[in-house]
């Protein structure tokens, strides 16, 4: 793993995805994007190559609002573009209608690890064991 100071990012046009310490990656989702199956995969292939650097937890942020293609509620992205080194993942919703989507997308397609849906950051921190 690199230093902090040149811990990667990668920016898609769905979200932007960095490491923020030596076993964590944080998806930042931004605001006005469609959820396609396009900018999933796009995303999913950055933490794929960034995740390469070894196991770690993954913190997933959406906007207040989200604007879910059903395509893309109905594809197995975990399949399509595995994630070897992800030990858990926590996603932050912000609110309860995100929340209903994302808890109804990995009831479909569960993924290969530990997986939470939160409405609050720190409560996403807090269970994959993260101080801040």
């Amino acid at each position: 793993m690199p230093d902090q100071e040149q811990w990667p990012v990668v920016d898609t046009p769905l979200a932007t995805v960095q490491w923020t310490a030596a076993d964590r990656m944080e998806v930042r989702f931004k605001p006005r994007e469609t959820f396609t199956v396009q900018g999933i995969q796009e995303m999913m292939l950055a933490r794929q190559k960034l995740g390469e650097a070894g196991p770690h937890r993954v913190l997933m942020v959406m906007p207040d609002y989200v604007e879910f293609d059903m395509a893309m509620i109905t594809t197995d992205h975990y399949t399509a573009v595995p994630q070897p080194n992800t030990l858990a993942v926590a996603w932050v919703t912000q609110n309860e209608r995100n929340a209903t989507f994302t808890r109804l997308y990995l009831g479909y397609f569960p993924p290969p690890f530990p997986s939470e849906v939160f409405l609050h950051e720190a409560d996403g921190r807090a269970w994959l064991g993260w101080e801040h």
